[in-house]
């Protein structure tokens, strides 16, 4: 359908920029209404035909917006409907997550975190039974995200949003610049009072394991040593390796512990990043899920350079070919 064929209240807006990589809905419509010199709420209460009266004032517009305003903001823009679920939460199920219902924790958890294996044999994770629980996500009736965090470098970018996923503990830097990502409204404040925030530089390890993670949220595949993956598939490696990390060395056996030791070790950590007892990623504390990144990104450092050699279901994929090979002989 051309942009004739729309009735007039559909047509076209004049200026309407591409959403950046991986951009949060939230933070392109704000892009959008200030070219307009409009609020993102008076954007989307009077510009919007027939859909404006199913805007919700108080809705969150980066976990779910009704069918009927991203058809309405696909007419206004030309942006792809397909494009503009993606940037929000239920738009990326099911390869962020299999189910957004907390309440399926149980299962959920055991077919997206303990069904396969990276580091460890096949079933030495064992069993937890974990009540409502979302990969990523904290439980129903608590806050989704944490505060929107952005690159400082590229804050400057008028043309650069906010990565909705930079708002779950996926990422710590910017795949482009290698530098932590900062607290958004702290990084535009400095910039309103001219004194711009510096960029703070991360481990080399943990930023090459953004960059695939941000590879798997912007082109849906990560290109991996050992071969190429779905994002979905990533994440779930992603989020398995992270559980690994957290094992007790009793759940782990002698072995696999010496493993994780190294892993540890290597990335100058606490062993477990100190945690005392087991508990699922989602609810550590930020400066313990940031620990556990780094142990995450030293592990498949360390398997591409084949100084370890992952013995789980996955593992391989973190793994050169040629090592492979010569194993296989």
């Amino acid at each position: 359908m051309t942009n004739a064929d729309w009735p007039e209240s559909l047509r076209r807006w004049p200026v309407h920029p591409e959403p950046s990589p991986g951009e949060a809905l939230s933070s392109w419509l704000g892009r959008l209404a200030a070219l307009y010199r409009l609020s993102v709420e008076q954007l989307l209460t009077h510009n919007l035909g027939a859909a404006s009266a199913e805007f919700d004032r108080g809705a969150d517009l980066d976990y779910q917006v009704p069918t009927i305003i991203v058809h309405a903001l696909a007419a206004r823009t030309g942006i792809e409907v397909d494009r503009l679920r993606r940037m929000t939460i239920t738009g990326c199920v099911p390869w962020l997550a299999d189910t957004l219902n907390s309440f399926d924790g149980p299962q959920a958890f055991a077919a997206y975190v303990r069904q396969d294996s990276v580091l460890l044999p096949p079933g030495k994770a064992g069993y937890h039974v974990v009540n409502r629980w979302r990969p990523w996500l904290p439980v129903t009736g608590r806050p989704w995200r944490t505060a929107p965090r952005i690159c400082p470098t590229c804050s400057a970018d008028p043309g650069r949003g906010v990565v909705l996923l930079a708002a779950l503990p996926l990422m710590t830097s910017c795949a482009e610049h290698g530098c932590r990502l900062e607290n958004f409204h702290e990084v535009r404040r400095a910039h309103r009072y001219g004194e711009p925030m510096p960029p703070r530089p991360v481990p080399a390890a943990v930023a090459a394991l953004d960059r695939l993670t941000f590879e798997g949220i912007t082109t849906m595949a990560v290109t991996l040593p050992g071969q190429s993956l779905h994002v979905g598939e990533w994440l779930r490696l992603l989020r398995t390796l992270l559980d690994e990390l957290s094992m007790a060395d009793s759940r782990a056996g002698p072995g696999a512990a010496a493993l994780l030791h190294q892993i540890w070790d290597t990335a100058g950590l606490p062993f477990r990043a100190g945690l005392p007892f087991w508990r699922p990623y989602e609810r550590l504390s930020p400066p313990r899920r940031e620990a556990m990144l780094h142990a995450a990104a030293t592990a498949v450092q360390l398997a591409a350079d084949g100084t370890i050699a992952p013995g789980g279901t996955l593992g391989s994929a973190l793994q050169p070919i040629p090592d492979r090979r010569r194993r296989q002989r």
